[in-house]
């Protein structure tokens, strides 16, 4: 097998563990730690929001071990992180030490996620990244799939703590995986004067110069939004459907079907980037997910609720996979892939969002208040990205240079 399979297969298989294990199940197995160990919602909430922050905090790590020890080394330390952090959480018997553990698993998924995974794809498929980046973040949403229900069955059958046990040996079993197929392509030497030659792009971008522009303004603030709404969501819906009168099994299924939805809009929005810009799959899809959070907060009814898995789940999935596509179109491999670092360093600001839902909830009885401004505030950004154009580089300004050869005199 061709070496750039090898690593498409390693990466999306740690894509799809780390996404099912981590934020697409933990509002599961939190609704049973948190009424077995007598926590309330904002304690709960708080778990959530620390290992969003922890992912958010450690996003600018895994670019610099990649450079200095290798992509199939940086991943391993990251596998080995989050089995020590399910460890954690398996031992749990107070809060302070399952905080420890979803700070862990925070980091390691910063190492072995989306930032590596990205970047690897983006050098050994120059060609076609866009489309191969939609096939592996498409594995991330299935993973998103099957995480809600299986960690449902598991802890309804064994408990939440078997779960946690369980993922700890499939994190180490993954590391193992990414050891042995992983690598990292070998690309020329680059040209200090034209960062651009090894495939970076079509003008030369600089870290610096890439972070300053209001189109990477835009595309943070849509992932910042983003991110507070699935977080949100994955740590209240299941609990916000108990207090409506459905069940918790039910409120999983949702979260299964919202994944699901996602996977689809990953895949179909792979294959419309051919034809239609990325930055108009943004604007839908930020719209969808605002539609998507307004009617979850009015979910009681079944119909409603599958309505909101649709709607918030299409429109996730193609607002995740356009900002992706277009921090690497607009930036290059190299220096888009340390610009979505920072993105998800930026994103440590989603991870407040499970606490004030937890908080909102404990005085006024309901998370619909938290999924209703957060809905709303998607549709500003989503009309900021309909209006913006594509950043032009210091090169692309000043035009082609012209060299004149000498005749003599």
């Amino acid at each position: 097998m061709p070496r750039k399979w090898g690593v498409l297969v390693a990466v999306s298989l740690m894509f799809f563990f780390i996404t099912s294990a981590t934020f697409m199940s933990l509002g599961v197995v939190l609704f049973r730690m948190t009424r077995d160990l007598g926590w309330t919602q904002t304690e709960a909430g708080g778990s959530f929001s620390v290992l969003g922050l922890a992912c958010c905090f450690s996003s600018l790590a895994p670019m610099p071990l990649v450079d200095r020890i290798g992509a199939h080394w940086t991943m391993m330390l990251g596998a080995l992180v989050l089995a020590l952090g399910f460890l954690a959480a398996f031992m749990t018997h107070g809060l302070p030490l399952f905080l420890v553990g979803t700070a862990l698993m925070g980091v390691g998924f910063s190492l072995t996620a989306n930032i590596p995974g990205v970047y690897l794809l983006a050098r050994w498929f120059p060609a076609r990244s866009g489309r191969i980046i939609g096939v592996y973040l498409m594995f991330g949403a299935l993973g998103g799939v099957a995480g809600p229900p299986l960690a449902q069955a598991v802890a309804a059958s064994a408990g939440w703590r078997a779960w946690w046990l369980l993922l700890a040996i499939g994190a180490a079993a993954m590391g193992l995986l990414c050891l042995v197929l992983v690598r990292d392509r070998v690309a020329p030497p680059v040209d200090p004067e034209n960062p651009a030659a090894d495939g970076a792009g079509p003008a030369a971008w600089r870290y610096g110069a890439a972070i300053r522009t209001p189109q990477f303004a835009i595309l943070a603030l849509a992932m910042v939004i983003t991110e507070t709404c699935v977080s949100i969501v994955h740590t209240s819906a299941v609990t916000h459907f108990s207090k409506l009168g459905l069940t918790a099994a039910f409120g999983a299924l949702m979260l299964s079907a919202q994944a699901l939805m996602a996977t689809a809009g990953k895949g179909i929005s792979g294959t419309l980037g051919d034809w239609i810009s990325p930055r108009l799959l943004l604007v839908g899809g930020l719209a969808l997910e605002s539609v998507g959070m307004i009617l979850l907060g009015f979910a009681g009814a079944p119909m409603l609720a599958y309505a909101f898995a649709v709607s918030f789940g299409i429109g996730w999935g193609t607002a995740y996979l356009a900002i992706t596509v277009l921090l690497i179109d607009y930036f290059g491999p190299r220096t888009g892939s340390a610009v979505l670092s920072l993105v998800w360093l930026l994103t440590g600001f989603a991870a407040l969002g499970p606490t004030a839902a937890g908080m909102a909830a404990d005085r006024l009885g309901t998370f619909a208040p938290a999924f209703e401004v957060s809905g709303a505030l998607l549709l500003p950004v989503a009309l900021a990205a309909l209006l913006m154009g594509r950043p032009v580089s210091r090169l692309e300004a000043r035009g082609p240079r012209v060299v004149v050869a000498r005749t003599g005199a």
